[in-house]
């Protein structure tokens, strides 16, 4: 289990909605209202040049392009947002349904087009939250963890973090002192020397939620007290965690 950098963790910084970002959203939408009538816009300005037919044609493609100011609202400011520019396309859209298109069932489609790309704002703004909360709470969590080794590196009790796999996760430095290095080994072998899982073994009871107290005795004479407390590790395994406290030296 290695043990997080305090030092490098920090929280998702929250989203600045600096000036520019607006700027970038206004200049789309602006683009994407102007780009919509630009048929119309040059026919009062007599620009024949530009008279192209793909400006007088259906403008199903067109409104295409508001998916891009929708979601990016979305994504940069939220929901409200997203519905706002929404609205703002939907406005745009009214008048050419209405008076312009000469085309069959334009505000069908129109309709249609506005509550697929809100959706899709929508949906935009709220997994982009969603993610941002759980980077926060897996920051949290890593904080939390390197606070939590700090403390057990500090402890003068041997403490390790067994998995249900009964492999050890974790052993602090005074465990290391006690019983040697051990991590990724079963804690049958590392505790004692044996093949198999101990006959009357605690393991399941603290994984199900008991705590469990008893004594290590070495041949050498040394006596621990031991307390195992299920843990729930990063990863969401539950293990257990186990403290040995030792009470009586080797015998001289």
């Amino acid at each position: 289990m290695d043990k997080p950098d305090a030092s490098q963790i920090s929280l998702p910084a929250p989203i600045r909605h600096d000036a520019y970002r607006g700027y970038i959203l206004l200049s789309m939408l602006v683009f994407c209202i102007l780009f919509y009538y630009l048929g119309e816009i040059i026919d009062l300005a007599g620009w024949e040049a530009l008279r192209w037919g793909f400006l007088y044609g259906v403008h199903d493609v067109h409104r295409l392009l508001f998916m891009a100011p929708i979601v990016y609202a979305g994504y940069v400011f939220g929901v409200r947002a997203a519905m706002m520019i929404t609205i703002i396309a939907l406005m745009t859209f009214l008048p050419r349904a209405l008076f312009i298109s000469p085309f069959p069932d334009p505000l069908i489609r129109m309709v249609i087009f506005t509550i697929i790309a809100g959706g899709l704002g929508y949906l935009t703004a709220t997994a982009h939250q969603e993610w941002r909360r759980c980077c926060q709470l897996e920051a949290r969590l890593l904080a939390e963890k390197a606070a939590m080794l700090t403390m057990l590196e500090a402890m003068t009790d041997g403490v390790v973090v067994i998995g249900p796999d009964y492999k050890i996760r974790l052993a602090n430095p005074s465990m290391v002192n006690h019983f040697g290095e051990g991590v990724g080994a079963y804690c049958y072998q590392y505790l004692y020397q044996r093949d198999k899982p101990c006959r009357n073994c605690k393991m399941p009871g603290v994984i199900a939620g008991t705590t469990e107290g008893w004594q290590y005795h070495f041949p050498d004479g040394r006596t621990y007290d031991v307390l195992a407390s299920p843990y729930v590790d990063l990863d969401g395994t539950i293990c257990q965690l186990t403290t040995f406290r030792q009470i009586k030296p080797a015998k001289s």
